[in-house]
């Protein structure tokens, strides 16, 4: 896919938008709703037009891509996507394995494209169910959820207890072999970047509207190189409410993060976000350059959701295995996502969010395990 550059504003700071809650979708499957909270579910018929078991079902397609894609390697796959009929195809590179990478893809169940060309725009619009079943677990979560749990999506401060600094959004609740709980989120959150590992640490804070709570944790590592993230350690009296692997659906029950998976080109997926509550879109593109004030992303993907200031660090899941964490939107700066549909209409474009791969994180830090059932 080719890559291409944006410049786009980062999330932070206020205003809290209440999230528009619709009723159920008409024949949802009963075995699906038991994961999705209805809220998830409302937003998969609104965003995608899919029923929760649809949208179960292509994530877990998307999935079974992504894990083929990483053990054949890019010898033997050029490219990988759902196409606009939500089959998993494979573009099968050149080379004396193609043969066998063509014949193993065929046993998976996938389609074969053996030339590396660019996808057809229509793949970007993609939004139709897969036939393969999802193997979920509706296991018991990592940890208790308390009435006082920090959850994936919840508002926090980084910065002062005097309110200074940026608002953003929780993102995975992990563990950390030498720090225990911490929490994964976006990294342009930090406005001390240049501080990390010093005396003068940001703090992070809870949010209650315009509120601001006692200290939860602290940055201990912050990237904004090729990927845009930050790991906050949770302090000792606070690590308990982070031990869930819950991320918040606004007006409903959460939903618990079973595992990771790659960010795959047509996969459905949902943000967390404490400024726009929980929304869903497709994959639209992998492997992204993204400017960040100066700063350059390189390993980002980007999303068909609409996300705005404050939106930034939430999770971004496909069903409910963990993507990646919200960093940039092209409509960051708009009063709310209905004016910025409208806008970016008219310039003939769409909103996007950009997405850090959460297995990049881990990558780059080992050791590092998000909290699952």
């Amino acid at each position: 896919m080719r890559r291409r550059a944006f410049r786009l504003s980062m999330f932070a700071v206020p205003i809290v938008v209440a999230a528009t809650v619709f009723a159920p979708t008409a024949g949802a499957d009963p075995v699906a709703d038991t994961v999705l909270p209805a809220a998830l579910a409302d937003a998969v018929a609104r965003d995608l037009g899919l029923s929760p078991q649809q949208f179960l079902d292509r994530a877990d397609a998307a999935r079974r891509l992504a894990e083929f894609t990483d053990t054949v390697g890019s010898d033997g796959v050029a490219r990988a996507w759902l196409d606009e009929d939500g089959r998993p195809v494979v573009a099968v590179a050149d080379g004396p394995a193609y043969a066998y990478v063509a014949d193993a893809a065929s046993a998976n169940g996938f389609g074969i494209d053996a030339s590396p060309i660019e996808l057809p725009p229509a793949i970007v619009d993609a939004v139709q169910p897969l036939l393969d079943l999802l193997p979920f677990d509706p296991s018991p979560t990592a940890g208790p959820i308390r009435a006082s749990s920090y959850l994936g999506g919840d508002s926090f401060l980084a910065g002062t207890p005097a309110g200074l600094g940026q608002r953003c959004s929780l993102g995975f609740n992990a563990v950390d072999p030498t720090r225990g709980s911490v929490n994964i989120t976006a990294g342009h959150c930090n406005p001390n970047t240049t501080d990390t590992g010093s005396a003068a640490l940001t703090g992070a804070y809870p949010m209650y509207g315009s509120l601001v709570g006692s200290k939860f944790g602290t940055f201990y590592r912050t990237s904004q190189s090729r990927n845009d993230y930050a790991l906050i350690d949770i302090d000792d009296a606070n690590a308990a409410e982070f031990e869930s692997n819950a991320v918040r659906v606004p007006g409903a029950g959460p939903l618990h993060v079973t595992g990771t998976v790659d960010p795959i080109v047509g996969a459905p997926v949902c943000k967390s976000g404490s400024r726009t509550g929980f929304s869903c879109g497709t994959i639209l593109s992998t492997g992204q350059h993204v400017a960040l004030g100066d700063n350059v992303l390189d390993r980002g993907f980007s999303t068909s959701i609409c996300a705005l200031r404050g939106d930034s660090g939430g999770p971004v899941v496909s069903g409910t295995l963990a993507v990646g964490i919200a960093s940039a939107s092209n409509v960051g700066d708009q009063p709310s996502c209905e004016v910025a549909t409208v806008v970016s209409m008219l310039q003939g474009q769409r909103p996007e969010l950009f997405a850090t791969p959460i297995n990049d994180v881990l990558a780059e830090n080992p050791g590092l395990t998000i909290r699952t059932s």
